[in-house]
C-alpha cells in the first residue's frame, strides 16, 4: 500500500479525531493526522488482536495535540491545564458517590475554590479541545470509574475489589471502557463482541459495582 492509499484509507478516522479540536485550522488538523497515521503504520505489528485503527488512534492524536499546542495563540499555562484535569477527576469521583452529576459549586467546594475559578479554568483549556466533546455514544450518571489521587486508597482498593469479582469478560469491558476511554464499538473490536453485547454486558456490570458500592 502506498503512502497516499494509507492515508485515503484513513482519512474518516482522521477526520473523526480531528473533531475533537476547536479553534484550529481543519486542514492543518489533517495534515498533522496524516502524520500521525504514518508513524504508526511503521511501528504497527500485526498480531490479530489489534486492528491498525485502533493503534493508530494514539498516533493520530498524539501528532494533533503536539500541533495545536506548538501553534496556539492563547496560551495556557501549566497550572490551568493542571486544574482542569483536577476539575475533571473531582466530576468523576463526586459523580461516583454523589450518584448524580456535581454542580461548579459542589466541584468548587471539594477543591476548595471558588465556582468562578473552576469555569474560568475549563473556559480557557476548552478554547482549544473540549473537555466535553460528543463521543461515539454518551455515558450517563456513574458511568466514569474514576483513578484519581482525589479518592482514597481505601477508595481505590475497594473499588479494584468489587471489579475483580465480575466475570473476566466484564472485568475487560469496564477497564476498556473506563481506564483506557475506549468507545463501546472500540472495544467490542478488542474483545470480538457485538456493540450491543458490550453495551449489555456494560450495563449490567455497573449496576452490580453500583450496588456494592452503596453496600460498602
Amino acid at each position: 500500500m502506498t503512502t497516499d492509499e494509507l492515508i485515503k484509507v484513513n482519512m474518516p478516522l482522521i477526520k473523526h479525531i480531528a473533531q475533537n479540536f476547536y479553534n484550529v485550522s481543519f486542514e492543518d488538523l489533517m495534515q498533522a493526522g496524516s502524520m500521525g497515521i504514518l508513524k504508526a503504520y511503521k511501528k504497527y505489528r500485526q498480531d490479530g488482536t489489534t486492528k491498525f485503527s485502533t493503534y493508530a488512534y494514539d498516533y493520530i492524536f498524539g501528532e494533533m495535540y503536539d500541533f495545536v499546542m506548538k501553534d496556539r495563540k492563547i496560551k495556557v499555562n501549566k497550572e490551568t491545564l493542571k486544574l482542569a484535569k483536577q476539575i475533571e477527576l473531582t466530576k468523576n469521583a463526586l459523580s461516583l458517590k454523589m450518584n448524580r452529576m456535581p454542580t461548579y459549586e459542589e466541584i468548587a467546594k471539594f477543591l476548595n475554590l471558588s465556582p468562578l475559578q473552576i469555569r474560568e479554568a475549563l473556559i480557557a483549556t476548552n478554547e482549544f479541545i473540549s473537555l466535553d466533546a460528543p463521543k461515539e455514544e454518551s455515558r450517563d450518571l456513574y458511568e466514569t470509574i474514576p483513578c484519581s489521587e482525589k479518592i482514597s486508597l481505601d477508595e481505590k482498593i475497594t473499588l479494584e475489589d468489587n471489579i475483580n469479582t465480575l466475570p473476566l469478560s466484564e472485568q475487560k469491558i469496564i477497564r476498556y471502557r473506563y481506564y483506557n476511554d475506549l468507545s463501546q464499538s472500540e472495544t467490542a473490536k478488542r474483545l470480538g463482541m457485538t456493540q450491543v453485547m458490550v453495551s449489555r454486558y456494560e450495563k449490567k456490570s455497573l449496576e452490580r459495582l453500583k450496588k456494592m458500592y452503596e453496600v460498602a
